[in-house]
C-alpha cells in the first residue's frame, strides 16, 4: 500500500462511480447522481497537489517527465482498450447509421481532447444531440488530463521563486486566485453557454484547485475524532442535498455546483485525523474499497455499453436489462484492471525511461487518434454509398437555414428573410420555431411569387407561446427566445399583413392554461395587423430516427419504421390550441396530423418519398407536396368569410 494511501479517498471514489452510473442508468432518486464527476475533479486536485508539493519540497523541483509519464501510464492503457473495445462492439452489433459520429469522438477522446469537441460539437440545432454519443463521457477525462498538463508547471513556477513556508503561502494565494477565477467564469458561462461551462476544463478549473486548498491548509494537522465526525456529517449532509437538490434540468454548473464540491472538501479533510470516525470506516469498508479501485474502469465501460445496448434493447426503465449491462460493464471493468491498468501501471512498463514511456503513449494516441479518424471516413462514406437518399433526406431542410434566417440562441437578433417581390401586392408571414418554419417550401409552392412576398422569422426551439420555460438543450431559461419573440411581434404589429403562419411544437412541458393564455395572447396582438392567421399543428412525430431507420432496415423493412400518430401530448396540445383558434375571429386551425400521418399511421417513408428527415422534422421534399392541401383549407376558410 502507498505511504500516503488513504481508505476514505478510495471510498469517496466508489461513492462517485456510483453516483454518476445511477444517474446514467435512470436509477430512481439519483437524477442528480452526475455530480460524482465533481467528486473526482475534487480529488484529483488534493491528491495531485499533495503529490506534487511532497516532491517538491523533498527535492526542490518536479521531474516534469518522470510526473506526465505516471499519469499516461496511469489513464491511457484503460482508455485505449475501451475505445478500441467500444468501437469494435459498435461495428459488429451496430449499423453504420447508429455510430456515425464516434469515430470523431473516439479520435479526439485518444488525445484527450473530446471535452473540446462535444463543447463545439452541437452548434448546429438539427446535428444530433451529444448524449446519444458513446464517447461522451470521456470529456471529464479531457478536462483532467488538461489539468495534469498545467498543474504541476503552475507549482514548479513557484518552487522556483519562493522557499520556506513563503512557497505553500505562495501556492495557496495562487491557488486562491484560480478557484476565484474560474468559479466566476464558471457562473458567468452558466447562464450565457452552459456547455462551455460544462465540458471546458478552465471553468472547472475551480473544483480542482479547492481539492489543491484543502490539502495545502491541512497537509500538517491532524484533527480530532469529534472534530472530524462534525466535519464529516456536514460534508455527507451536504452532499446528501446536493444529490437530492440537483436535477437534470437544473443551470449546471452554477451555484449548485458549490454543494458537491464543498461537500468533497469537508469530507477530504475529515479523514484528517488519526482515529478513524464512522463515516471513515464506512468508506474503508472492503466493498468501498474494490468499487474504489475499479471506478475508473467502471466510468470508462459504463457508459457506451449502456449506449450500444440501447440501440438494441430497452435499458433504462427495464430493470432487468440495466442489471445485465451493469453485471457485464463491471466484468469489463475488472477484466481491465487486473489485465491492462495493473501491469502498465506496475509492471515492467513502469521501469523504462521516462521519455521512452512519453514516447510510446504519444505513438498509440497518435495511431488510435488516426485510426479512429480513417474509421469515421470509412463510416461516412459507406452511408453515403449503401444509403444516399436517405443520407440526403437528413439534410433536406428549408433554404432559409442556409440564408442566415434563425440563429437559434446565439442571439436575439431579429432577422427577417424576405421571399417574392419586395412590392407584391400582398404579404404573407411564416412565424414560429423549426416545427414552424419547416412548412416553408409548402408555402413557396401554393402562393404566387409575382403577387405575394413572404416574409420568414424563425428561432429554433422558440415557441409561439406567451411564456417563459427551460430549454433543457441548453441547461438554462431560453431568454432569447422571449426576447426574440417579443421583437418579432412588435415588428409585424407595424407591418400590413394578409396571412400569418403561426406553428411550434408541442413537446414543451406548459400547462394546459399556459398553453391557451399564452398562445392567445401572441394572436391578440397578430391580429392588430393581419387579416388572417392560421395557426399550424404541430405534426405527430416517430418514434425513432426516420432516414436511419431506414438506412438500417432497408426499403423492404420500412413497416420497423413506423408507429401510430403521437405522442398524446401532440394531441391534446393540438385539441387545446383548436380551441383557442375557433374563439379568435381572425385565426384558424390548420392541421396537419392527417396530412403527415394518414389514418393516423406515421411513416418514415411513403410512395417513394422520405417523410420525415429525423424523428420529428418533415423533409423540405415532403413538406412542398402539401401545398394542395393547404391551398384547399385556406380557400375553405376565406369562402367561409366572405
Amino acid at each position: 500500500m502507498p505511504q500516503h494511501f488513504r481508505s476514505d479517498i478510495e471510498g469517496l471514489r466508489a461513492i462517485a462511480v456510483l453516483l454518476v452510473i445511477a444517474a446514467h442508468f435512470a436509477i430512481p432518486g439519483f437524477a442528480g447522481g452526475f455530480i460524482g464527476v465533481d467528486i473526482f475533479f475534487v480529488i484529483s486536485g488534493y491528491l495531485i497537489t499533495g503529490i506534487l508539493f511532497r516532491e517538491m519540497n523533498g527535492t526542490d523541483t518536479i521531474a516534469l517527465w518522470r510526473f506526465y509519464a505516471n499519469r499516461l501510464r496511469r489513464l491511457l492503457p484503460a482508455l485505449a482498450t475501451m475505445l478500441i473495445g467500444s468501437s469494435l462492439l459498435a461495428n459488429h452489433l451496430l449499423h453504420e447509421s447508429q455510430y456515425r459520429e464516434q469515430g470523431t469522438a473516439s479520435a479526439m477522446a485518444a488525445v484527450w481532447l473530446s471535452n473540446i469537441y462535444f463543447t463545439f460539437s452541437d452548434v448546429d440545432y438539427f446535428a444530433e444531440e451529444s448524449t446519444s454519443n458513446a464517447m461522451l463521457h470521456t470529456w471529464s477525462l479531457g478536462v483532467e488530463e488538461q489539468f495534469y498538463l498545467l498543474w504541476p508547471l503552475l507549482i514548479l513556477f513557484i518552487a522556483r521563486t519562493y522557499r520556506g513556508r513563503n512557497r505553500r503561502t505562495a501556492v495557496v494565494i495562487l491557488f486562491s486566485v484560480i478557484t476565484v477565477v474560474s468559479l466566476i467564469a464558471c457562473l458567468a458561462y452558466s447562464t450565457w453557454n452552459p456547455q462551455f461551462a460544462f465540458y471546458m476544463m478552465p471553468t472547472r478549473a475551480w473544483q480542482f484547485s479547492a481539492g489543491a486548498l484543502v490539502w495545502l491548509i491541512t497537509c500538517e494537522q491532524k484533527i480530532s475524532e469529534p472534530k472530524a465526525l462534525t466535519i464529516g456529517a456536514s460534508g455527507t449532509l451536504l452532499l446528501v442535498a446536493a444529490i437530492f437538490a440537483i436535477r437534470p434540468d437544473a443551470v449546471y454548473p452554477g451555484p449548485l455546483a458549490l454543494l458537491p464540491t464543498l461537500a468533497t472538501c469537508l469530507l477530504l479533510w475529515a479523514g484528517k485525523t488519526s482515529k478513524q470516525t464512522a463515516i471513515g470506516a464506512f468508506l474503508a469498508l472492503p466493498p468501498m474499497q474494490i468499487l474504489g479501485r475499479l471506478s475508473y474502469s467502471w466510468y470508462l465501460w459504463h457508459w457506451p455499453a449502456l449506449i450500444i445496448s440501447e440501440q438494441l434493447a430497452t435499458i433504462r426503465g427495464h430493470a432487468g436489462n440495466t442489471a445485465l449491462v451493469l453485471l457485464i460493464t463491471l466484468l469489463a471493468a475488472i477484466l481491465t484492471h487486473i489485465l491492462i491498468e495493473k501491469p502498465i501501471r506496475f509492471g515492467t512498463t513502469a521501469r523504462a525511461q521516462p521519455k521512452w514511456q512519453i514516447i510510446m503513449a504519444l505513438f498509440v494516441m497518435t495511431l488510435l487518434n488516426s485510426q479512429f479518424l480513417g474509421w469515421q471516413t470509412n463510416t461516412q462514406k459507406q452511408l453515403a454509398k449503401d444509403s444516399n437518399a436517405f443520407t440526403s433526406a437528413m439534410a433536406d431542410i428549408p433554404i432559409i437555414y442556409q440564408h442566415g434566417c434563425d440563429t437559434w440562441y446565439q442571439d436575439a437578433e431579429l432577422r427577417p428573410c424576405i421571399y417574392g417581390q419586395t412590392d407584391a401586392s400582398k404579404t404573407a408571414v411564416l412565424l414560429g420555431d423549426s416545427i414552424g418554419a419547416q412548412w416553408f417550401s409548402a408555402l413557396t409552392d401554393m402562393l404566387d411569387t409575382n403577387h405575394w412576398r413572404l416574409i420568414v422569422l424563425t428561432k429554433s426551439s422558440c415557441p409561439m407561446v406567451d411564456e417563459v420555460y427551460f430549454y433543457e438543450r441548453i441547461r438554462r431559461e431560453y431568454s432569447e427566445c422571449a426576447e426574440w419573440r417579443e421583437k418579432a411581434i412588435t415588428w409585424l404589429q407595424q407591418q400590413p399583413i394578409d396571412r400569418v403562419f403561426l406553428g411550434s411544437t408541442a413537446s414543451n412541458a406548459f400547462t394546459d392554461q399556459q398553453w391557451q393564455e399564452g398562445t392567445r395572447r401572441i394572436l391578440d396582438r397578430l391580429a392588430s395587423s393581419a387579416k388572417a392567421i392560421y395557426l399550424l399543428e404541430a405534426n405527430p412525430t416517430l418514434s425513432v430516427n426516420g432516414p436511419k431507420c431506414l438506412m438500417q432496415h432497408g426499403i423492404n423493412h420500412q413497416a420497423k419504421c413506423q408507429n401510430p400518430a403521437g405522442p398524446a401530448q401532440y394531441t391534446h396540445v393540438a385539441e387545446l390550441l383548436k380551441k383557442v383558434a375557433e374563439s379568435q375571429p381572425k385565426t384558424h386551425w390548420l392541421p396537419t396530423s392527417e396530412f403527415v400521418c394518414p389514418g393516423g399511421q406515421c411513416q418514415a417513408m411513403r410512395d417513394g418519398t422520405v417523410i420525415y428527415r429525423d424523428s420529428q422534422h418533415l423533409t423540405a421534399s415532403f413538406v412542398a407536396t402539401a401545398a394542395p392541401y393547404f391551398l384547399e383549407q385556406i380557400q375553405h376558410y376565406e369562402k367561409a368569410n366572405q
